[in-house]
């Protein structure tokens, strides 16, 4: 699931991310998985992938909407 390169584990689940974007699997205003979900998902830490949702958020991968959660953006 996760190389083990140098890399933080959060930036290569950012980079999973955004390559389900690319692929076409989250599509523009698709909501994208909770903080949780993630953490489940990919068997991390909440703060880890809290870390990657913030890091896709300042790429404007994705963007939130309060109370509801993260979506794709569609650009």
């Amino acid at each position: 699931m996760f190389s083990k390169s140098n890399q933080p584990i959060f930036i290569q689940l950012a980079e999973q991310i955004k390559e389900q974007v690319m692929e076409g699997k989250l599509k523009a205003d698709d909501k994208v998985p909770s903080v949780r979900e993630l953490a489940a998902q990919f068997e991390v830490n909440n703060n880890t992938s809290m870390h990657a949702i913030e890091q896709l958020a300042r790429e404007n991968i994705i963007y939130k909407s309060r109370g509801l959660g993260y979506y794709v953006t569609a650009e």
